[in-house]
């Protein structure tokens, strides 16, 4: 039988996951609002835009270094580059390490939440290509 002292400890356990809990969610639903916003300015706020979006499309497939994926959107290696360190500087794409030709990822926190990505397509009026 648990001594009172134990059971105290285990009440205030519980009181704090609870806590902890809902703040968890509480800043994963403020992390999906600030994701829309970003994307809704990346991808439609800005010249850009469309072609940030296909190289999310496609490191989404699978990770690709600059050269692949200027070759696979037919563009300058230098727009590509433009366009990664945009993704990179709001979290969305990271890169495997700093050598030449490293391959970029989309972030842990795009992949787990790509409907937001959807849902700000649909916002934005643009067709899914997947």
């Amino acid at each position: 039988m648990a001594s009172a002292i134990e059971q105290d400890v285990k009440t205030e356990e519980t009181k704090a996951y609870k806590l902890l809990s809902g703040y968890m969610v509480e800043l994963m639903v403020e992390y999906e609002r600030d994701l829309k916003k970003i994307l809704i300015w990346l991808l439609g706020g800005t010249r850009g835009g469309t072609m940030r979006l296909k190289i999310l499309m496609l490191l989404r497939r699978r990770p690709m270094n600059p050269n692949q994926l200027a070759r696979a959107l037919n563009v300058n290696y230098r727009t590509i580059m433009h366009h990664l360190e945009v993704l990179e500087r709001n979290g969305l794409v990271v890169k495997m390490n700093n050598s030449y030709g490293a391959p970029y990822f989309i972030s842990d926190k795009l992949d787990k939440n790509w409907s937001v990505i959807e849902e700000v397509m649909r916002i934005l009026g643009i067709e899914g290509e997947e």
